[in-house]
């Protein structure tokens, strides 16, 4: 395996790459799937929780992974603090760290022969707002505008496929929301996005894909539980509506036990209890028989075509 970190853009930004590696006794061919994660931290941070045990899960299966950490000012500049005491000019305004996102993958894809990456398979994906920022990709990659701030073709970074798990897509309501159960949470998410806790409605628009899927969004897999004790489930209700409407092909799984931030929902991501979940563990699974192209077989990605 090959592994690098590379800094992305100008504000704090990096991924990490990791790139299997074509064998002779195996096939000196190989063409590998990719999966970008993107982690959670309310745009706040990354949680480290979403990175390197999803990694190597991810790996274990034949893909090649990248983390990106896009830019953040990190947690301590925001909880416990007054409006007043807020950054002045997050690192995480919209819309950095969908151009993060979307640099990091221009990168692996100006190297996909040399590394053996198969383009049929660049699957972004994340985790709370991590998912919200995947999904920016799945639904703005095509629009000209994004194409002029990343600076590459369009084309190098169009995924494949998302996967969305228990995303944070919509940040409007302060209170008595159907989206979220943790207004404050959401107070600074919309500072780390917008500079203010109290955005126009026109921003919060923007930072909510379900408002923007269409028929250039990608397949895509979501997930969430009920019991979600700061994400409502509602929003990965409605995005599934969404993509139905516009004939999007995609799977969702709606488990009824379990928390936010449940990753991979075993002690490898979790430190009690409460972040175990056998029945949510399988998502992962669901995910990779979901995109594998035979369902009758596993790993049947790999091509030397």
């Amino acid at each position: 395996m090959k592994y690098f970190k590379k800094n992305i853009g100008n504000h704090g930004a990096y991924a990490k790459y990791y790139l299997q590696e074509r064998s002779e006794e195996v096939d000196p061919q190989r063409k590998f799937p990719t999966m970008v994660i993107c982690p959670g931290g309310a745009f706040m941070m990354t949680s480290f929780r979403e990175d390197e045990a999803v990694t190597l899960r991810f790996l274990d299966e034949g893909f090649n992974v990248v983390v990106v950490h896009y830019a953040t000012d990190g947690a301590d500049k925001y909880l416990g603090k007054s409006s007043a005491q807020l950054p002045k000019k997050p690192a995480s305004l919209f819309p950095n760290s969908l151009v993060e996102v979307a640099q990091a993958v221009s990168y692996l894809k100006e190297h996909a022969t040399d590394w053996g990456v198969n383009e049929n398979y660049i699957c972004v994906g994340g985790f709370s707002a991590g998912a919200n920022i995947a999904a920016q990709l799945g639904v703005y990659w095509q629009e000209e505008w994004l194409e002029k701030l990343v600076g590459k073709p369009k084309k190098l970074y169009r995924p494949t496929h998302l996967m969305l798990g228990y995303g944070a897509y919509d940040l409007s309501d302060k209170g008595n929301s159907r989206y979220t159960k943790m207004p404050e949470i959401m107070s600074y998410a919309r500072h780390a996005l917008f500079g203010t806790v109290d955005p126009a409605e026109e921003q919060l628009d923007k930072v909510n894909p379900i408002k923007h899927i269409s028929t250039f969004t990608p397949p895509t897999f979501l997930w969430q539980t009920v019991k979600d004790e700061i994400i409502n489930v509602q929003g990965t209700i409605d995005f599934e509506q969404a993509l139905f409407n516009k004939n999007v092909p995609f799977e969702a799984h709606i488990f009824n036990e379990g928390g936010h931030g449940l990753s991979l929902a075993d002690l490898r991501t979790g430190n009690d209890q409460k972040q175990v979940n056998f029945q949510v563990s399988k998502w992962f699974n669901l995910f990779i028989e979901w995109l594998a192209p035979q369902k009758s077989q596993r790993a049947t990605f790999f091509s030397a075509d």
